[in-house]
This record gives C-alpha cells, sequence and structure tokens, in this order.
C-alpha cells in the first residue's frame, strides 16, 4: 500500500535512476570489450596472450562492485591503470592510448534495451510541466556514453538534468548527487521530488535522506538486499500513472 502523497501545491519534479530503471545492459560487455582490444593487440603486435587479456578483462566487474559499494569512484581511468598495470611492460609508447582509445569506443558499442514505457511515460510527465531528471551511478560506461544510449530510445529529450556519479563526482546514496541534480533542476525543496529507481541502499535510502518521497521499480530487476521499504513499489514503469495521475495524464 502506498504511503506517498503529494505536497501541497503538487510535485515538482521526478527523477530516475538509469540502470534497470529506464535502460538494460545486454549481457556481453566484457566480450565487445575484449573484441575490440584483440583488434588492437593484432594491429600493433603486443605480446597480450588472450589468457592474460580475459582475465586482467574478468576482473573489472567485481573490482567496480567492490569500489561502489565502498563508496569509492571506480571508472574507466581507474580500471585502465589497474588493467595497463597487469599487462606491464608488454605496453610501451602509443600502446597505452590505443588501447584507452578502443576502451573508450567500446563503451559506445554496447547492447542496451529500453525499459517497457520509458520513453512514453518520461514523454508524459514532461507535458504535464512536471520537470523530468535522471540521478545515475555510471561504472565503466560513463554520462558521455549513457546519454547517446539514452538518446538511442527517445529518452533523453524529455530529461532536463541528469548527474552522473561520474560527473558529480559521488555515488548514491551520498547526499551531493541528489543535490546536484535538485541545482540542476532549478528545485530548491526535495518534498517536490519523487525518486523513482530500483535499489534500496542507492536509490531509496539516498532520496529519502534527502527528503524526497520514493519508489522503487521492480519491473527489470527487484532488490532482495535488506533496506528499509521504499513509499511505493511498482513493476512497470506505466503504474505511475496510477499513483500519480495528474503526472503522466495524456494530452
Amino acid at each position: 500500500m502506498s504511503i506517498l502523497s503529494p505536497p501541497e501545491g503538487g510535485w515538482q519534479a521526478v527523477t530516475f535512476d538509469l540502470w534497470n530503471t529506464l535502460l538494460t545492459s545486454v549481457p556481453g560487455g566484457l566480450e565487445i570489450r575484449r573484441r575490440h582490444w584483440q583488434e588492437v593487440i593484432d594491429e600493433r603486435k603486443l605480446d597480450i596472450p588472450a589468457e592474460l587479456l580475459w582475465g586482467v578483462l574478468s576482473i573489472l566487474p567485481d573490482r567496480f562492485e567492490t569500489e561502489w559499494r565502498a563508496g569509492r569512484h571506480y571508472g574507466p581511468e581507474r580500471a585502465l591503470e589497474e588493467c595497463f598495470v597487469a599487462f606491464g611492460d608488454r605496453l610501451e609508447g602509443g600502446d597505452h592510448q590505443a588501447l584507452a582509445d578502443a576502451f573508450d569506443f567500446a563503451s559506445y558499442q554496447l547492447r542496451v534495451m529500453s525499459v517497457p514505457d520509458a520513453a512514453d511515460v518520461l514523454s508524459a510527465v514532461a507535458r504535464s510541466g512536471v520537470a523530468v531528471g535522471i540521478i545515475s551511478d555510471t561504472n565503466l560506461a560513463i554520462g558521455r556514453h549513457l546519454r547517446t544510449y539514452l538518446d538511442e530510445h527517445g529518452i533523453l529529450e524529455h530529461v532536463a538534468f541528469a548527474a552522473f556519479s561520474d560527473e558529480v563526482g559521488v555515488y548514491k546514496p551520498d547526499p551531493a548527487i541528489f543535490r546536484a541534480a535538485m541545482d540542476g533542476l532549478g528545485i530548491d525543496d526535495p518534498t517536490t521530488i519523487v525518486h523513482v529507481g530500483d535499489l534500496k541502499r542507492t536509490d531509496v535510502a539516498g532520496a529519502r535522506a534527502m527528503g524526497m518521497g520514493t519508489v522503487r521499480f521492480r519491473g527489470a530487476l527487484d532488490d532482495l538486499e535488506d533496506g528499509a521499504e521504499a513509499d511505493h513499489v511498482i513493476d512497470c514503469l506505466a503504474d505511475l500513472s496510477g499513483l500519480f495521475p495528474e503526472l503522466v495524464a495524456g494530452p
């Protein structure tokens, strides 16, 4: 049962998490990065055997998970530094930059899908006069990559401001990333904002600590970790129409 009710004067903004709320990533990202790095290795005739290449890449998800949970930012720069240390003196001259460029290019080649109704719901919210924002943690694909995917799926055009962790410098639930979104949206009162996301530890806890309303979306990934539940839980984004009919009513 929902315990979320609009403030006097109504909601001014709805902010959304990105991964598993608006977009989902199809497995295979590491293989895409491996393929692009293998091309560089072959072109430059580097002495990096396949088992070393895959071994280095395969630890990156666990490294991100560890650092993310500890609140220490881990993006492509740190990942590349660690990979290059592992490759050691097998790299020289322009090898580092060639691999870095291929790693960056691979971040634009990931297989990304839109959560059903995402573009339609955000369009309807924006048409209603309520500002739409994104508050998202990033990993090896950062804000400039993610804006491309949002644009490809017809979502970006409805977003007034996006706060990505690589651009703000902190992960959720740090209040700084929520404040960055508020500043970008031009809203001073957090109680007039609803945040929609999939994770209790980052989305629900972070937004609630700011005084925002909280909605947990479990349609792509149901977070079973311990933690305080959101004010409202939905299984599809279109369910926001039942909770906030004034937000997503059609023209």
